[in-house]
């Protein structure tokens, strides 16, 4: 299942990084105001599979727990505070939408290599 997880954060990375150089807008698109609920679809998503990890794994697989855990503060801030989400994530569009497309898929690449080389940490 860390396998899953973490291809599932490699393809979604790539996503990314391809939407950025073919000059798509993937993240633009999905994070308009309108999108909100695909964006809780995918982030629940990811709790899920994170969960079932950290729950099943003994000893606790805490990378995968604090990777977790940002998704968890993600949805409750989504859910609980719109307006200032997509007020910061407007912020950061307008500063250079490229750089920050990009840096989704390389953070998002990041976790994939987090999450499988969690099994070798513990």
């Amino acid at each position: 299942m860390i396998i899953f997880l973490s291809s599932l954060y490699m393809m979604y990375g790539f996503l990314f990084i391809y939407s950025y150089f073919n000059n798509i807008g993937f993240l633009k698109y999905l994070y308009q105001k309108m999108n909100i609920n695909k964006v809780l679809a995918v982030e629940l998503f990811f709790i899920v599979i994170a969960s079932y990890i950290v729950f099943t794994s003994q000893p606790l697989n805490w990378i995968i727990f604090l990777i977790m855990m940002f998704h968890i503060f993600g949805v409750v801030w989504l859910v609980a505070f719109p307006d200032n989400f997509y007020e910061i994530y407007d912020q950061s569009m307008n500063v250079d939408p490229g750089s920050t497309e990009s840096m989704t898929g390389w953070i998002l690449i990041a976790f994939g290599v987090l999450v499988y080389l969690s099994k070798l940490i513990i």
